[in-house]
């Protein structure tokens, strides 16, 4: 982990340097001080890879971190003081600093530099001790950059041996007399896995009246899981019941994936029925004891290891997809690294991630160094994280910020990662034209290749979302733990220590800084800890020099706890990435001045504060870059101290309550990547000041906004002309938006367009898209109303909700969604002479008419069609040669279609699917 510190040091420092107006005075100090810091991190690859077996290695690295950090802070504060005035921009500022600099304060920031490079220089000369060798950077990672990006339009997880397994638990729902069917087993065994495949299986489908699918995990909430049953708003009552019924009175399979105690099946058990239902729950959980508590007459399952000759036809498929033969010394090495591995899946599938880019001999030293003759998955993993390049570690830990089993956004995680200044173009082909989300978007398929991280692809084959197996992010809390790369306060939701804990005399906490805490109980490790229905779980208690240690008597209740333990935070710890649970926004306002250095903060769950905590935070954590403050309640304006952030790139508002934003908004010209869906029925009102954020990729307005002031004496529109590095544009209201400027946002790639009553006139939308929005490909228009010619653009994609009368569309398109049109006509004869069109969803009563046509011919390159909700569609005649390279066809709420064409009855059709 230092190596990837340093070396993104190094690159900051490197890309300060180009800035070199705010390096007045400093430049040659801070370039040899990054000149230091790039001889050091040759030697630290071979450094980290001893941390954990050679103590004094250990120490050495933590001290080369700590001295990285260190340069990066002198230089931002530096910075700070010339770009950070209140009321004024960076340029601004700059003047007015350099006019009142005296030489004493430049001679400050320089002997602070000199100290840096002392230091470094003595750890250098104490390399030679701790038998630290030069490392040579692996040539891969030069080539990295010319390496092809690769797409997959769908991607079927590996499973082997589960096959007799699958016909089993399919025949136990299908046919079987037990209400719950349980799938039980350790970590990493494939569970989840062998869960979605039974639950997708056609004869399971075809067999309920509908499905769904909940995970329960360690920290939960009641109203979480119901909520993911039923996408509407009612009181926890209300969906107790409604849930209750309809599986009573249809039948439904249920899933709870990953539940594990019997505290949480209580939680939620009033909202299964235990008789008088022909539906069927199937669990998946660790916890042998969970099933039996939920139903002791149910079927139990508990999936076996992978045999050596399972594993290897796993091993095979993940690094010899084509062959069956292998040589035979990779045979008995292979025999050997399987033995680790103890048939597990999950450790199978990320060391066949290793073999399949490194020499197996490699890989086989360094297991043998990092497990002993006691196997532990836990290092498997490890050896995985090990091979990353650094900037894929950094990336790697960053996921550590979310919450357990989140489905994170893909296109969150990329933004993030860009803000944090993870993701570089260096050494890319300038002739290229990459741009810093495709080389974002190929880290993340690169940590999916390899293993790391779990991914849904949506049809087109761009990354939907992605998530971390239980096991990869165990391994990702213990290096987080180690490398003082983040903090988490998790909410107990305040409950008295001796309910959970039976009065214990004292509990002692070592809370790691960086990370979560580590609870003993008389003098006893606890690993996990339960209190009330929420579970802390920790990894191990780390002894590095950063633990602080709290002593909490018995009686204590924990809002006293954590207030005590913000307090005792050591000001020497500079955390730099902060994930909080929404109940403790109120516990880190005690150690403000202590997160001086915090780059990152994110907010979870339901916030409820006032508009003072964050006047505070903000006053105080001027170095932040990414700021989630998402789902943030009863705080109706963010206050004018948001503007002192001048450093920050990342900032979401999603579905918080949020009715304003303060002109002081303005100031935060950095910012690169804004979301403002703020909740569902609440109208925002924008100061004009989003044009001053020039650097803006990603821009999210709410669905319900007006504009507060008018621009230069212009009409009360958002001006957003000036935004040239726009790539996305979502919920451009014509309404209350300047037309024209859409214009001259030349980098533009999607662009949503949406106002529900407002009618416009599109013909000035074709003339912009063919003279300058020629990186379009992604158009989509919701109106109600849309009058004027439309004529044919190169766009990848549209999305309508009424087709246009005079049936004119852009024959480039790839996916068209035609919605609530409520078309007399059949949309076929035309819809079928789309040459490029992959993807086809008719929905919403598009078409009212009885009888739908496809001739010979139509839709060439078709591969994906859904019809949902037609209710008169009766016939559906289809002639031989349409459709050839049909492959998924989607058919729900047309209750009236009497049957599928025989021309197409050989694709796999979907009846009942939440897919659109």
């Amino acid at each position: 982990m230092a190596e990837s510190v340093v070396s993104f040091a190094v690159e900051t420092i490197g890309n300060l340097l180009t800035e070199a107006k705010f390096l007045w005075g400093v430049e040659d100090k801070v370039e040899d001080l990054q000149k230091e810091l790039d001889l050091i991190q040759c030697f630290l690859r071979d450094a980290d890879s001893r941390r954990e077996h050679n103590q004094a290695v250990g120490e050495w690295v933590a001290q080369v971190r700590d001295i990285a950090y260190d340069a990066e802070d002198v230089i931002e504060q530096y910075i700070l003081r010339v770009a950070s005035k209140k009321g004024q921009n960076i340029i601004k500022s700059y003047a007015c600093f350099v006019a009142k600099c005296t030489c004493m304060r430049v001679h400050g920031v320089g002997t602070k530099i000199e100290g840096l490079k002392s230091s470094i220089s003595n750890l250098r000369m104490s390399m030679q001790g701790c038998g630290i060798q030069s490392v040579i950077k692996d040539e891969r990672e030069q080539a990295r950059a010319s390496m092809p990006r690769h797409t997959y339009a769908h991607v079927e997880e590996n499973i082997v041996g589960r096959e007799d397994s699958i016909k089993e638990l399919v025949k136990e729902l299908k046919d079987g007399k037990h209400r719950v069917v349980s799938i039980w087993g350790m970590g990493g065994l494939g569970k989840t896995t062998l869960a979605k495949k039974v639950f997708n299986h056609d004869e399971v489908k075809s067999n309920f009246k509908g499905s769904a699918w909940a995970c329960v995990s360690q920290q939960y909430h009641v109203k979480d899981i119901l909520v993911e049953f039923f996408v509407m708003e009612m009181r926890d009552d209300e969906l107790f019941e409604t849930l209750y019924k309809i599986q009573q009175e249809e039948r439904y399979l249920m899933v709870l994936d990953d539940i594990w105690t019997k505290q949480d099946w209580n939680g939620i058990r009033a909202a299964f029925p235990v008789e008088n239902t022909r539906s069927k729950l199937l669990i998946t959980t660790r916890n042998r004891v969970v099933p039996k508590y939920i139903d002791p007459h149910g079927f139990f399952y508990e999936p076996h290891c992978l045999s050596n000759q399972e594993s290897w036809e796993l091993l095979m498929k993940r690094v010899f997809p084509k062959t069956k033969i292998i040589p035979g010394e990779m045979k008995r090495l292979g025999d050997q690294l399987l033995k680790k591995c103890e048939g597990l899946p999950l450790a199978i599938i990320v060391l066949g991630g290793l073999l399949a880019i490194n020499e197996w001999e490699t890989i086989h030293k360094n297991i043998n160094l990092h497990l002993s003759d006691r196997s532990d998955v836990s290092k498997v993993l490890a050896l995985s994280y090990d091979d990353l390049p650094w900037y894929l570690k950094l990336c790697f830990l960053c996921l550590g910020s979310f919450l357990k089993d989140a489905e994170i956004p893909a296109t969150e995680v990329l933004h993030m990662w860009i803000a944090e200044g993870f993701v570089s173009l260096k050494g890319y082909d300038k002739g290229r034209e990459i741009q810093v989300e495709d080389v974002a978007e190929q880290y993340l398929m690169e940590l999916f290749e390899r293993g790391m991280v779990q991914v849904r692809f949506k049809k087109s084959g761009k990354m939907k979302t992605c998530h971390l197996h239980d096991l990869m992010r165990d391994l990702e809390v213990s290096l987080i733990s180690s490398c003082s790369f983040l903090m988490m306060f998790i909410s107990i939701y305040y409950a008295p220590l001796h309910l959970a804990l039976g009065r214990p005399h004292t509990i002692t906490v070592l809370a790691l800084p960086y990370l979560l805490f580590h609870f003993f109980w008389n003098n006893h490790r606890v690993d996990t800890l339960t209190f009330s229905r929420t579970i802390i779980r920790v990894s191990k208690a780390l002894q590095e020099s950063f633990l602080s240690i709290l002593n909490i008597q018995q009686d204590n209740e924990m809002e006293n706890y954590f207030a005590s333990m913000a307090t005792n935070v050591k000001p020497s710890c500079k955390i730099r990435r902060l994930s909080l649970d929404g109940h403790m926004i109120s516990s880190v306002e005690p150690i403000g001045k202590t997160l001086v250095h915090l780059q990152t903060l994110m907010l979870f769950g339901f916030v409820k504060c006032k508009q003072e905590q964050f006047q505070s935070i903000f006053n105080h954590y001027k170095f932040l870059t990414v700021l989630k403050l998402e789902k943030v309640y009863q705080m109706k304006n963010l206050p004018e101290s948001v503007g002192h952030l001048v450093h920050l790139r990342f900032l979401s508002l999603a579905g918080s309550d949020f009715e304003g934003l303060p002109q002081s908004m303005g100031n935060l010209v950095s910012m690169e990547f804004f979301d403002l869906l703020v909740r569902e029925g609440a109208s925002m009102a924008l100061s004009n000041v989003l044009w001053k954020m020039k650097r803006l990729r990603y821009l999210q307005l709410p669905l319900n906004f007006y504009v507060k002031e008018k621009f230069h004496g212009d009409q009360k529109k958002l001006h957003l002309g000036t935004l040239k590095n726009l790539r996305t544009l979502i919920n451009f209201r014509p309404e209350h938006c300047n037309v024209k400027d859409v214009g001259q946002l030349t980098n533009l790639q999607k662009l949503i367009v949406f106002d529900e009553h407002f009618p416009i006139e599109l013909e000035i939308f074709p003339q912009i898209v063919k003279s300058n929005l020629k990186h379009l490909r992604s158009l989509s228009f919701c109106f109600q109303f849309i009058d004027g010619p439309w004529t044919e653009a190169e766009l990848s994609k549209i999305k309508i909700e009424k087709l246009l009368e005079h049936n004119s569309l852009p024959h480039h398109l790839r996916k068209l969604a035609l919605l609530g049109s409520f078309l007399e006509e059949d949309p076929m004869p035309i819809l079928e002479k789309l040459d490029h069109l992959v993807v086809l969803l008719l929905g919403w009563s598009t078409f009212m008419g009885k009888e739908m046509v496809c001739y010979a011919g139509g839709f060439p390159q078709l591969k994906h069609l859904v019809l949902h909700a037609l209710p008169n569609l009766e016939e559906w005649r289809v002639a031989r040669g349409a459709m050839p390279h049909l492959s998924r066809l989607g058919i729900t709420c047309c209750p009236n279609l009497k049957a599928v064409p025989e021309e197409i009855s050989y694709v796999y059709t979907y009846h009942n699917s939440r897919e659109t």
